[in-house]
This record gives C-alpha cells, structure tokens and sequence, in this order.
C-alpha cells in the first residue's frame, strides 16, 4: 500500500506525523494490498483530488474534506473507501453516514509509548499555523510572557512532545489543538492569517462535542486592511496587515493568554478512539 499526504517544503509537524503515524496504528501496511494509495492524515478530501486521483484506489482512515469546491456526489469516485473519515462535517459533505465521521488519526498518538511519562514543563506553548511562521518574530513575543514558541516545521516527534508537556498550548495549528486535547492539555484557538480555515476545526471538535470560538488575534487590524482591499491596493494588502500587526502584537498576544482555554469531553474522544480502532482492524482485515 501507497502513502499520499501533504508535505510542506519547510515542514509542518501535523502533516510529517504521516511519515511514522501509520507503522503505529496498522503495522505492516505497506505490505497490504499494493493497488491501494492511503490517504494520509490532513485536509486532503477535495474536488481536485477527486480530479487528480478519481481513477486510482483509494483508502481514507481519517482524512478530512476541505481547501476546494463544494462537492458535487455525483463526482465522488466509485474507487474511493472512506472507511473512515475525520469528522461528522467530512461525512456529511460526502454522503455518509455520520458515524463515519469519528476523529483525526492524531489522538491516537498520545497512547503510544514513546509518548509515555514525558517530563512536564511549567512553560506554556504558542504554535501557529505552517503560513504564519514568517509572519512575526513569534519567539522574541512569547519570551516577553513566558511561553515558549514551537514553531511547526520542527521535527513532529518533537513539536509533539512540547505540546504534550505543556500547562497549556495557543495553537493556530490544528493540530496543535489537537495533540492537546489528546494529551489532555487546555488549549486556547487563535487565528492569525485572514485565510484561516476554520471549517475543518469544527470538523474535528464538534466530535469532541466542543463548539469553539476561534477569535482573530488582531481584531483591530482588520477593519484598516479592509480599506486596501481594492483591486488597485491588494497586493500591498498582507504587507500593510504586518506591519499594523507588528504594532499591537504584544498587546493582543496578553490578550490571547486571558481566554478561556478549551478540552474536549474525554469520555467522547475515549468512545471515538474505540471506534476508530474497530476501523483500522476492519481495514487490516479487507486490505492486508
């Protein structure tokens, strides 16, 4: 069996995670049947895909829908297993049941023993979104506050294990909120870049049975970028947003930390994970 999943050129740790992830949730897959491509954890379920890859076999163990058109069923490939998907959201936009529709592949992650016992840390931790690395000199602001800046494209393993250790995370990553959950660490939602994607964290977190608010971290940005959105002034648009945002940033990062923090319900994640687990030995049976 094939893998297929995103891979960023810097990195991002909630995509690597596909490169190890796998051998610990169904061992020895790459030996199952050799005509099936698994797609791999992320938001990869998409008209394009469709497009690209409606001819090939495809397995989905927990991959989400998202980052195209709406789809249209009648372009979803007959080939395609969606044996299981990320959420109840992905179900629906697909057609299934929503029972289908149980968890990220990633809540798995905090059962394995490498991740047992980790040694906890009394700093809090910021991760943000792959695109919003550059954005800002995320370290020099969270030194001010006494929160230590993982960025996402270090090793995922390791990204992992802050998360895991820390009193509480600030995640524009997903799966940063994610991983805390899992490891059932409070975690506080921000959105930084405009284009922030927050369909697919109500995919994963109405599972969990969390209606999150994910609040913009620069609210009074917003209003002086609109007046450049102009066709004429659109391309300075992101250059004038950075440096609006270069002067509050301290400001709304203090802010951010007095938010409520978030967890999921962990008697749902356990029967979601129980669940998924009867997926991935049905899988090993039709597939291996």
């Amino acid at each position: 069996m094939k893998l297929h999943y995103f891979i960023s050129k810097r990195g991002n740790f909630g995509d690597d995670l596909n490169s190890w992830i796998w051998d610990n949730l169904i061992p020895g897959w790459q030996e199952w049947d050799h005509d099936v491509t698994l797609l791999g954890v992320g938001t990869l379920i998409n008209d394009r895909a469709f497009a690209e890859h409606g001819h090939k076999r495809i397995l989905t163990l927990g991959t989400g829908v998202g980052y195209g058109d709406d789809i249209v069923q009648s372009s979803i490939p007959s080939r395609w297993d969606f044996a299981s998907v990320r959420g109840r959201r992905s179900a629906r936009q697909l057609g299934l049941d929503e029972t289908r529709g149980l968890v990220d592949p990633a809540v798995l992650i905090a059962d394995f023993p490498e991740f047992q016992d980790l040694r906890k840390s009394k700093f809090p931790v910021f991760t943000p979104h792959h695109v919003s690395v550059a954005r800002h000199n995320w370290a020099k602001v969270c030194d001010k506050y006494g929160v230590k800046y993982v960025s996402p494209e270090l090793n995922s393993v390791e990204v992992i294990k802050e998360i895991a250790s820390a009193p509480l995370v600030i995640a524009e990553s997903m799966h940063a909120a994610i991983i805390a959950d899992s490891f059932r660490v409070p975690w506080i939602p921000i959105r930084i870049n405009p284009k922030f994607n927050a369909d697919k964290w109500i995919d994963v977190f109405e599972s969990l049975g969390l209606d999150i608010d994910i609040p913009y971290l620069f609210p009074q940005v917003e209003q002086l970028a609109n007046r450049y959105a102009q066709p004429r002034l659109r391309r300075y648009q992101r250059r004038i947003r950075v440096v609006c945002e270069s002067f509050v940033i301290d400001q709304a990062f203090e802010e951010a930390l007095q938010i409520t923090p978030f967890l999921g319900n962990s008697k749902r994640l356990a029967v979601r994970k129980a669940a998924y687990l009867e997926v991935l030995k049905d899988a090993q049976a039709k597939y291996a």
